[in-house]
């Protein structure tokens, strides 16, 4: 799969888990999933390449319980190899 291909399914899972994906310009920072007016969300620099959004993506999906949510293996391969690597 490529980094584009992973992106398309992460920013899917996003919006099947009403999580809305915003792109800003962000400067130097790369962005992460955030609170906005008690609505979760994730904000990604516009400038960061596939493979930067992916590990945002993986990092800050790995944080949340995705247990009962059906997510393609080799997306929850990569979710699950970010929490493996924090424990």
């Amino acid at each position: 799969m490529t980094d584009t291909q992973l992106l398309q399914e992460f920013e899917a899972l996003a919006e099947r888990l009403n999580i809305p994906v915003t792109y800003a310009n962000l400067g130097d920072g790369n962005g992460g999933l955030c609170v906005v007016k008690g609505e979760r969300r994730f904000i990604l620099n516009r400038s960061a390449e596939a493979k930067t959004r992916n590990e945002i993506f993986a990092r800050e999906f790995a944080r949340l319980s995705l247990d009962d949510v059906y997510i393609r293996p080799l997306v929850r391969e990569r979710i699950d190899a970010v929490r493996s690597a924090r424990e």
